[in-house]
């Protein structure tokens, strides 16, 4: 089970610029979530969220709400790293990959780690909550049982 974890500051002083990160940022004030902010790099601001899980040490979630304010990207880096050869690696990656059908697992091949990820169309002046409960799916996923036994088997 992943647990939120005190990070950051609680952004109820911070202004983003894009609405959808803003009504992220607003449904986390709501519920005392801390979280850092990190403002506007390039066509995206950084929202990131730092959780405790059974099976992984702190694990931030990294979110990138586009500037357009219709998408938004989550992303767990350095899940595990790999020392597993790639032949075996893919087909782990691919396992997960069908058997958790909403998150993503790549194999980062510049420096051999895994990462989780999800990218989801929003409104932003709706996102609040379906931004949150994608987040916490993402970080359950990571944690599932089956899912630690096939990322272990990476290392």
């Amino acid at each position: 089970v992943a647990m939120l974890l005190s990070f950051g500051a609680v952004g109820h002083a911070e202004t983003a610029k894009f609405e959808s990160t803003q009504t992220f940022m607003d449904y986390l004030d709501a519920k005392d979530i801390k979280y850092s902010y990190y403002g506007v790099n390039g066509k995206h601001e950084e929202v990131d969220v730092e959780f405790e899980m059974d099976n992984f040490p702190s694990t931030v979630c990294e979110l990138y709400f586009k500037e357009d304010c219709e998408e938004v990207s989550l992303r767990v880096w350095n899940i595990v790293t790999v020392s597993a050869g790639k032949n075996f690696t893919y087909s782990v990656l691919n396992k997960l990959n069908d058997s958790y059908k909403f998150a993503k697992f790549v194999l980062d091949e510049s420096d051999d780690t895994v990462q989780a990820e999800i990218d989801m169309y929003i409104d932003a002046e709706h996102c609040g909550r379906p931004v949150y409960d994608a987040m916490m799916a993402l970080v359950d996923i990571i944690d599932d049982e089956d899912a630690v036994s096939l990322l272990k088997s990476l290392e």
